[in-house]
Order: C-alpha cells, then structure tokens, then sequence
C-alpha cells in the first residue's frame, strides 16, 4: 500500500510540474512517420504514430485486441480469444505457441520508421499488490543512419507473479529492425525473439475456495499442480528486398525551413523541374533535392526542408525477394509426478518426471516479379519454396538386458526428426476503377511437398463513395492438419494420426465502412468441414460434417460535446456448440467525458479523459487448458457464467507524456461476485492499476 501512495504522490508531483512549465505537444509536428509492408505485394502502408489518449487505459494486449479472452487470469499467460474472426489475427505457424501469439512480435506485424530526429517511446504499467504484481515495460527506439538507412529496437516485458502459487510468468519480446532505400532498391528486415518462462499450476483444486473465508489469501488455495514450468522460445528473420525498374511520383509537404528568411523580402514559391517564369536558374535548380521547395528573394535563395513524404506512386516493372526464417521451441518440466492431476494420464517414458521438448525449424525463400501502375494496379506473380523440419521425443523402446545380477529392462531413449520441402506458386490481383470499385484478388497453390494440394484463394470487391465504402469477402482455404498433429509424442501424449483429413473453410462478409462517422459494420458466414480440434480427452479429433458459424459485429464512436462513447457489439453462434463453443453475446462499451484545460498563468494544457469500461460476454462453456501440451481443449462438465467487467480510469496528456489511472473489477469489489476466465482459472481480483508513455524524439 505504502509502494501505491508512492507512486500516487510521484505522479502528482509530475503532473503539477508540467502543467506549470508545459504545453501540450504533438508529435504531426515532429518529423517521424512509419508503415507497414503489405504481405501481398509489398507496397508502403503508411500508419500514423500513436500519440491520442483513445483508450490508452487499455495496456493490456488482451484488451487492446478483443472483447474478452479464455486465459489464465495473470498477463502474459496462454490466451484464446473468445471472438472467432479474431483468432486469426495472431497465428504464429508453430501449434504449441498459438496462445502466446496476442503477446507476440511476429514478422507480418512490424512497423518501419523515417526519423531525421532519434525516436524514442518508454511504456511501464503495474498492476497489483507487490508480491501478486503485474508489469509491463516496453521500449522502442529508432533512428535514421542517413536519410535513406533506418535502423531500430524494440523491446517488450511482462512479468507477472500470479494470485495463485505456481503461476509466475515472464516474457521478454525483442525486435531489431531496419529498412534501407536507394533509388529503385529497397529492403527491410526485422529480427525476433520471443521467449516464455511460465510455471504452471493446473489451475485451482476445487471451485469450492473461491470465495471461502479460510481462503482470501488466495495463496493458500491448493492448485494441481506444484513443480511444473514451461518454456517456449520462438525466434523469427525476415528479410524482403525489391528493385524496381520503373518510375516515381514523389509528393511531399514542406514544414521546415533550413535558412531563415530574410524580412521585408519578396517570396516566390517554386518547384524544380517546372519552367517557372520568375527566372530559376539551372544551377539553382541543380542544388535543390527531390521535394524540396525553393524561395527566392532579390538575393538570397532559401530552402526548405521536407518533414515526411505523403504518397510515393510507382509505376512499372519490379523483382522481389523474401526470406524468412524461423525456429520455435516448447519444453515441458515437471520433476514430481506425484500429484493427482497425472492420476488418469498416461506415462510412456518416465514414472517419476516429465521432461518433453518439441522443436521445428523452417527455412523460406519468395521470389515475385511485380508490376504496378500507380495506385491504380498492382499484380504479382511468386514462387515459394519451403525447408520445414520437426524434432521432437518419441517412445522408447524397452530392451532387456542380463548382467550378473540378472535380468532387467533397460529404456533405450530415442528423438525423431523429419523434414519436408514444400513448393507453391501465387497471385495477387488489385485495382480501382473509376476511382469508385475496388477489386482485389489472391490466391496460392502449394504443388508438391507435405502441403501438396493446400490452397488458399482471397477474393475482395468495394465500392467507395464519398467517405463510404460498401463491399464484400469472401475465402476459401483448403489445409492438409499440421504435421505435429499427425505426428507427436511426448511423455503422457502419442498421436498417431494418419487417417487425418484436409480442412476446408470457406468464409463470406459483407462490410459497410464509414471514416467521416467512424462506424462500420459487417455479416459474416463461415463454413469449416473436418474441422480439426482437442477434445475432452485432448486427443486430436476431426468433425467430418459441417461446422458453421454466423456473426455480425457493430463498430461506432461517437462524440457529443465532451462526452466520447466506443461501442463493440459482436453476435457469434455455431452450429454445434460441442465442438465449438463461444459466448453468443459480446459487448465492449467504453464512456468517458474529455476535457482539454488550460491554465492562462502558465500557459500551460492539460488534455484529460475520465471513465468507464464495460465488458460482457454471454454464458458458454470455454475450452480448458491443458499445460503439459500448453493447449486448449475441449471441456464439458463446466459452464462459464456470463461475464461483467466494469472498470473506471482516468488518462492524462502532458507534453510527450500519456499516462491512466485505473481500477478494475470494481463490480467485483462492490458486490464480492468473481468470475473465471477459464476452467479452473479465476479472474484477478479489483485492483488499482496505473501507467504511462514517455516520447522522445528532440
């Protein structure tokens, strides 16, 4: 408590600090900006620098991503989104890391950064009394070599300790990443590493401790299990370079100025490369860089500088080259295997403990030629070719051996690996016509190797109006099960599974977008046959028939005045609720009053919001977490009750820092009603919890 009061006051004391002496700043002014690569044809998409307070509150990976989430209840723990169009979002190729993919830095995700200023962001958050406390501590820092080389890093930690014995989770996340053009070449690479330590429980006893009074230490609960951890390590390369043949189209806006201007001169705006009747001359013109623009006075020319570079549109023909690597790793540890929870598991190694490893490696090499027309065409046509390997324990023989002292058996422990090559070839189709339909069109065939006949085809047709767009999606993956699923062994697991169909899933949506009121909203139908899944027993079933799903999802945010609301609503519903259980009703509302003050004494601003979250998810009977495999499962002996997750917060904005104030559960905390996010896995407890954003970038 005293550690809070602390941290309370520090703040405070901040606070006042920069209302006195600061004001509010924005970083639109500062020259940084950043994008992503599309996947599909490698093109730059620009991504505007997260600077607002919008839902800052929501530090939390699970909160920022979705409505609600199936985890263990500490951060940084194994997750499944509870949204089924969610899921797909955090897929890490590697079936024993899928639960860690929310918390990941994977490849497809990386931001890129242009600074002509070093760039620098510092994130911390603690939840929780301090021997059950949660925190994460993100730093991102990045800056340009020269104008045209880039490099940067980006480093996350969470450390949680849990509410529970056993349930210590660390994680630390690093990227290194950099981008690098000259004239028509250009390259971008990123390095990852992902790496869990989390122990693992097994989840609590009895449902009976919670809310018994010999029990409100929540550490005295008994859990399943006592001595048992888990690591997974996932590290990724990605590398993709492109040259391009053709020609650019380079708009630019001007903000700085290089030279001061002298007063009471006449300005003349030019442009070079344009016959400008006021005279420039062809050396002045030589001196000037591509963007800038140039003022002339009777004597004096000045310049000035270009902040960031709005459009590029290219136009002709390019190569590319991709290349990715990636090797992930989960190991599983228990050195007792006297508790209760292994009573009804098998054992086909050891007796008396459990040390399983399972390791794949992958190697992957794209080639593309591409050709665009500005940003009314883009086509693509790759090859892709793919070394995957798997290494993992398998059942040992028994040998029986005699020596002097007589018959006995000896365990001859054995590793097995395999290795496949897969070949595929695709497509990628987009365009605009009459500035109003958009087509865009995507499809992959691998021909030969274990992936033999998988393929997936992406089909998207709009039109926009105005700021409007209405449009439609449809998909259609066909995926041979994943080898691990087909082949694995462990010390309680062996599957076997070579009578494993391909799955098929089709998916259609219909969409309607809305920028200048933020609000969108969509349909969607999904049809899965052979749909793979765990099931109670976590043995690795297929439902032959058809499974579908219905959803539709409402997006809005509205400001009236002062007052801000978001809303998400989502509707989901299965058609076999045995084999795919999700909560029908999901509800994200979050209400808040913003104010900007100003204080004339000091000049000072300060931005601030204050509110309330609200989070619902219907009654469903979520898949329980097995930890030996570090996967969910089917479960149907218990039934989740609907969810209600009220939480107040203040956010803040002084200068370059964001910081929120938060307390979560308070429903709980009012009414002594908690709930589980998983089988066996209760909810946190209320607690207070605070953090903050510090940017650099002078």
């Amino acid at each position: 408590m005293k550690f809070k009061l602390h941290i309370i006051l520090s703040a405070i004391i901040l606070l006042g600090s920069n209302v006195t002496f600061g004001q509010i700043d924005s970083i639109q002014n500062e020259i940084v900006y950043n994008w992503k690569l599309n996947p599909y044809d490698l093109n730059l998409e620009r991504v505007d620098v997260d600077t607002s307070l919008f839902l800052f509150h929501n530090y939390n990976p699970l909160l920022k991503n979705t409505i609600t989430t199936n985890y263990l209840g500490n951060m940084g723990s194994p997750a499944l989104l509870n949204i089924y169009t969610d899921r797909k979002r955090y897929e890490t190729g590697f079936i024993f890391s899928e639960p860690y993919g929310v918390y990941f830095h994977l490849p497809k995700d990386q931001l890129y950064y242009n600074t002509k200023r070093q760039f620098t962001i510092i994130d911390y958050s603690n939840t929780g009394p301090k021997d059950e406390s949660e925190q994460l501590l993100g730093i991102l820092h990045t800056q340009n070599v020269n104008k045209d080389f880039n490099v940067g890093v980006d480093y996350n930690m969470i450390s949680s300790d849990g509410r529970y014995f056993n349930q210590q989770i660390r994680q630390n996340n690093i990227t290194l990443f950099s981008s690098f053009k000259h004239k028509g070449y250009r390259v971008h690479t990123n390095y990852n590493l992902n790496r869990v330590k989390a122990q693992e429980n097994g989840g609590i006893d009895s449902l009976w401790y919670v809310g018994a009074d010999e029990y409100r230490n929540r550490r005295n609960i008994p859990v399943k299990l006592d001595d048992a951890g888990s690591h997974v390590l996932a590290t990724n390369f990605y590398l993709a370079q492109e040259y391009e043949f053709g020609k650019k189209k380079v708009e630019v806006k001007i903000t700085e100025k290089k030279e001061a201007q002298p007063k009471g001169e006449k300005k003349k705006n030019l442009q070079p490369g344009i016959n400008n009747k006021n005279g420039l001359n062809k050396k002045d013109e030589k001196n000037m860089n591509q963007g800038d623009s140039l003022i002339i006075t009777d004597t004096i020319p000045v310049y000035y500088d270009t902040t960031y570079v709005e459009t590029i549109e290219f136009s002709g023909f390019s190569v590319s080259h991709e290349l990715s690597y990636n090797r992930n790793v989960r190991k599983y540890f228990d050195e007792t295997l006297t508790d209760s929870f292994y009573n009804e598991m098998n054992l086909y190694m050891n007796e008396l403990k459990t040390n399983d490893q399972v390791y794949q490696k992958d190697w992957g090499n794209k080639l593309s030629l591409n050709y665009k027309r500005s940003d009314k065409l883009s086509v693509r046509l790759s090859y892709y070719n793919e070394h995957i390997g798997y290494l993992y324990k398998i059942v040992p023989d028994t040998v029986i051996t005699e020596t002097s002292e007589g018959v006995q058996d000896t365990i001859v422990k054995k590793e097995k690996s395999k290795d496949f090559y897969n070949n595929s070839v695709s497509f990628y189709l987009k365009g605009l016509l009459f500035n109003h339909i958009l087509w865009e069109g995507y499809g992959e065939y691998f021909f030969s190797g274990y992936k033999e006949d998988n393929t997936n085809a992406e089909v998207r047709l709009a039109y926009k109006f105005g700021h409007n767009e209405l449009g439609l999606k449809t998909n259609y993956q066909n995926e041979y099960p994943d080898y691990l699923y087909r082949n694995y062994s462990s010390n309680h697991f062996q599957w076997n599974n070579s009578s494993l169909k391909s799955s098929v899933e089709w998916k259609a949506r219909v969409y309607y977008e809305n920028q200048k009121f933020n609000f969108n909203t969509n349909l969607s139908y999904i049809q899965i046959s052979n749909y793979l899944f765990l099931d109670n027993q976590t043995n690795v079933s297929q439902y032959t028939d058809n499974l579908k799903i219905y959803s539709g999802e409402i997006y809005k945010k509205i400001s009236l005045g002062p007052i801000r609301s978001v809303t998400r609503f989502v509707y989901q519903k299965t058609t076999n609720d045995s084999i795919m259980s999700l909560p029908e009703y999901n509800l994200y509302q979050s209400l808040f009053y913003e104010r900007l003050s100003k204080f004339k004494n000091t000049g000072g601003e300060l931005l601030w919001q204050v509110g309330i979250d609200y989070r619902f998810a219907s009654k469903y009977k979520a898949d329980a977490y097995m930890p030996v495999l570090g996967l969910f499962h089917r479960q149907y002996e218990l039934e989740q009750e609907a969810f209600n997750r009220f939480d107040i917060f203040i956010n803040l904005t002084i200068k370059k820092v964001r910081l929120y104030f938060k307390y979560n559960y308070i429903n709980s905390a009012l009414s002594e009603k908690y709930y589980f996010n998983s089988p066996f896995y209760p909810s946190p407890e209320p607690a207070f919890q605070f953090g903050l954003t510090w940017m650099f970038y002078n």
